[in-house]
């Protein structure tokens, strides 16, 4: 995951707005897609491996940071 999202940020670089939500949107579902089809699936088969909701709130606010950062700067 952590890959697709930088992938997505490099790849919105100089993108119209419009064209930003398209991709924006293109990447959600990919990732949607990712989670239901593989992530869950191993969660399920080897439970050890999930997340508890803390560990992803901290996870998604320094997300949030790092692409506010960088619009920043932007």
């Amino acid at each position: 995951m952590a890959a697709l999202n930088t992938a997505l940020n490099l790849a919105l670089d100089g993108l119209s707005p419009e064209e930003s939500v398209e991709l924006k949107t293109t990447f959600g579902k990919v990732m949607g897609e990712v989670v239901l089809e593989l992530i869950n699936p191993a969660i399920k088969a080897f439970p050890e491996l999930a997340v508890d909701d803390k560990a992803w709130r901290d996870i998604a606010v320094a997300q949030a940071g790092a692409r506010f950062k960088q619009n920043e700067n932007s």
